[in-house]
Formats: C-alpha cells, structure tokens, sequence
C-alpha cells in the first residue's frame, strides 16, 4: 500500500485533476451547442468522473488515517 508522502501526493493532484475534467464537462454539457444525446452522455461521464474523485478522496483519507 503506497504510504510515501510524494505517493499521497500525486494521488491528491490525480484527485484535484478528475474533479476538474468533470466539472468542465459538466458545463460544457449545459451548453446549447449540442445535441441532447451528447449532452447526456457528457453528463453521464461527469457523473462517472464524480464517483471518481469520491473514490480517490476516500483512498487518501484511509492513508492518512494509516499514517
């Protein structure tokens, strides 16, 4: 189980990174330039991109608890 401070570290930015794709889908989807199928998949994605960093969020609270 990685445990390095560099290792947390990257994990975090990793984090920050997919938080920040999934919210500028997120308005990209609200745009009107696309096609209500594109739109909906782009918002499906971000919900996917969402759990993600929820998921990487979790991971770096249990290594910091195990620290």
């Amino acid at each position: 189980m990685p445990d390095s401070p560099a290792t947390e570290e990257q994990l975090r930015r990793l984090k920050n990174t997919v938080m920040g794709a999934g919210h500028r889908l997120s308005q990209i989807a609200r745009s009107y330039e696309l096609h209500p199928g594109e739109a909906t998949e782009l918002a499906s994605i971000t919900r996917e991109l969402e759990d993600a960093a929820g998921r990487l969020e979790r991971l770096l609270a249990t290594l910091r608890r195990d620290r």
